[in-house]
């Protein structure tokens, strides 16, 4: 039963360390690829990107962003938040160039500011369901302390289990040590000067 649980609990690392490794090796592949994930934490976008997506955002120029992109901005009105909303309109700037109005699918008004972009600009290629959760709660106090509680269990677990672990040299020596079947305990006594 031992072993069994020792192999179950085995295969079990194995895949998780597996899954973790092929997850940042995916996260970095991406990286590299020029796309930056963002997680979706409204449902101002749904039904095509539902709250706990993960948008893939590619950096394109600005120039090339049309009516019907959906688009990742900075708020205007709160620095540091990430707006993944549609362009509806493109309109002229007074001093020159475009400025875009946005709307978020779900919503009934379109958003109150029209953005001038930085020349580069975050256009939404594809989105993965359900898969921002993961990313937005390992970013939580909780999970962290899960992950802390989970390292500390599981080397507590294997230091009580070397410890608690017999010997292999112990079980060789008890096997190998003969049997005092003599009746007039000769052996015993042999074996106990030569010691």
């Amino acid at each position: 039963m031992r072993r069994r649980l020792g192999t179950i609990a085995k295969g079990t690392a194995g895949l998780l360390c597996g899954l973790a490794v092929l997850g940042a090796l995916a996260y970095a592949a991406l990286l590299l690829a020029g796309y930056r994930p963002v997680v979706v934490y409204s449902g101002s976008m749904e039904p095509e990107l539902g709250v706990g997506s993960l948008a893939l955002v590619k950096s394109v120029p600005s120039e090339s962003v049309r009516v019907g992109d959906v688009i990742t901005f900075v708020d205007p009105y709160q620095p540091g938040r990430l707006v993944t909303h549609r362009v509806v309109e493109a309109v002229e700037r007074p001093e020159g160039g475009l400025a875009y109005r946005t709307k978020g699918d779900a919503n009934a008004h379109r958003d109150p500011w029209a953005i001038a972009l930085p020349s580069q600009a975050g256009r939404t290629a594809s989105d993965v369901p359900y898969v921002g959760y993961a990313l937005w709660y390992a970013k939580t106090r909780e999970a962290r302390t899960l992950l802390i509680v989970l390292v500390a269990a599981f080397t507590l677990f294997w230091l009580l289990r070397r410890i608690w672990r017999p010997e292999p040299a112990a079980e060789a020596k008890t096997s190998a040590e003969p049997s005092s079947s003599a009746a007039d305990g000769t052996s015993f006594w042999i074996e106990a000067l030569t010691r």
